[in-house]
């Protein structure tokens, strides 16, 4: 392991309850957002895993591949109708559980007040503006801002950690939009507030945002020790580092792909199919991992980097859709 991959390493082991997965329950989801990173994933012939598949193809094999964190994710997780039920049962595995939302459902007091008694431990609400026409403008639903913020106010109420997550552009950072929010995040009392780059994938796959280095150096300065992140651990005080190019996260989507992580379109295996430590243990020795170490520096997310991007498209293309085989 090369000098900056251990400070990156022990950066995560600084602000981490454990080593993830990433679990897809459902590629459903209310919105039609212009940055929606799975929306290639969904298939209309291959049906979704059921919640007893989650539980023992997924959950069940957690602590064997030496996964502490349960993290459901989407689509949007609100939409499947055992995620308290899951959360609950995580919960009693000794998982660590959180998941990502758009919040709109959590307007619900009385479903966070259930999510809270099956043991959550901390929820990330997606924040697109400051502004509230210009976050349902982005989402395209009237009143999705508004829903939102209840949902974060009603976190707080029952003293559920809950983070915003948000993405940086150029405009938000000349407009001071994304300034605007943190500040809208600490008077509304989150825990953090985790801001992603523009990745190139999903929707943006051929064709995202670019940040320049004057912007880079702009966002960088509004990262802030122990409440506002770069993706999920860099803070300022240590390096930004892809989770996935050092092992510490994987990704199983609705459909059971085992995949790198969900914005990494590549799969090599099936939870239906394979035993999920199988599956891990095979991906993280595969020579995909070291390809990525020679030809990125640990500092973006591997799908911003041409090289490997085209590879993926192409290989899709070859596929028939996304996420591709990969094999050595």
């Amino acid at each position: 392991m090369r000098l900056e991959e251990m400070e990156a390493y022990q950066g995560i082991k600084k602000f981490a309850t454990g080593k993830g997965a990433m679990i897809s329950l459902t590629f459903r989801c209310q919105f039609k957002c212009e940055h929606c990173g799975v929306v290639y994933y969904q298939k209309k012939d291959i049906s979704e895993l059921t919640t007893e598949e989650i539980k023992g193809k997924i959950l069940d094999r957690l602590k064997d591949c030496g996964i502490e964190v349960a993290y459901f994710f989407g689509g949007e997780p609100t939409l499947h109708p055992d995620l308290i039920e899951l959360v609950r049962y995580a919960t009693q595995k000794s998982l660590y559980t959180r998941f990502d939302t758009n919040g709109f459902k959590l307007a619900d007091r009385d479903y966070v007040v259930q999510l809270k008694e099956a043991g959550i431990k901390f929820i990330l609400i997606s924040i697109d503006s400051a502004n509230a026409d210009d976050h349902d403008a982005f989402r395209k639903v009237k009143g999705a801002w508004v829903r939102a913020v209840e949902g974060i106010k009603n976190c707080v109420k029952e003293q559920i950690p809950v983070g915003i997550s948000t993405v940086v552009t150029p405009q938000r950072l000349r407009n001071n939009d994304l300034k605007n929010l943190i500040n809208l995040g600490k008077s509304w009392g989150v825990s953090r507030i985790r801001i992603l780059t523009p990745i190139m994938c999903g929707k943006w796959i051929k064709q995202g945002i670019e940040l320049s280095a004057e912007d880079k150096k702009q966002f960088y300065s509004l990262l802030e020790p122990d409440f506002v992140y770069w993706e999920e651990y860099c803070d300022g005080t240590v390096p930004f580092v892809c989770c996935s190019i050092v092992r510490w996260g994987v990704y199983i989507s609705a459909y059971g792909d085992v995949q790198p992580c969900c914005y990494i379109p590549i799969k090599f295996g099936n939870v239906r199919e394979e035993d999920l430590k199988n599956v891990i243990d095979r991906m993280w020795s595969s020579s995909f991992f070291e390809v990525k170490k020679e030809v990125i520096n640990l500092n973006d997310c591997p799908m911003n980097y041409e090289e490997i991007r085209n590879k993926i498209m192409k290989l899709a293309e070859e596929q028939g859709g996304y996420p591709v085989i990969y094999s050595d």
